[in-house]
């Protein structure tokens, strides 16, 4: 990592077992869920709140 250059994004942690718990799961189980969190997020988050995360998953912020 660069000090001089500013930290942008974001990160996060997954314990050994809920990895564990993720390889358990079936293709079709780990799609239903990914597309359950996408209808999730554009039914109940406000399109400016979107448009920061899609900021911050390109490392814009």
């Amino acid at each position: 990592m660069d000090p001089d250059r500013p930290v942008r994004g974001f990160s996060h942690h997954h314990t050994d077992e809920q990895l564990a718990a993720y390889r358990k799961l079936t293709a079709e189980q780990k799609l239903r869920w990914l597309h359950d969190a996408w209808r999730l997020t554009i039914d109940f988050l406000p399109r400016e709140r979107r448009e920061v995360w899609r900021r911050m998953r390109a490392g814009e912020i």
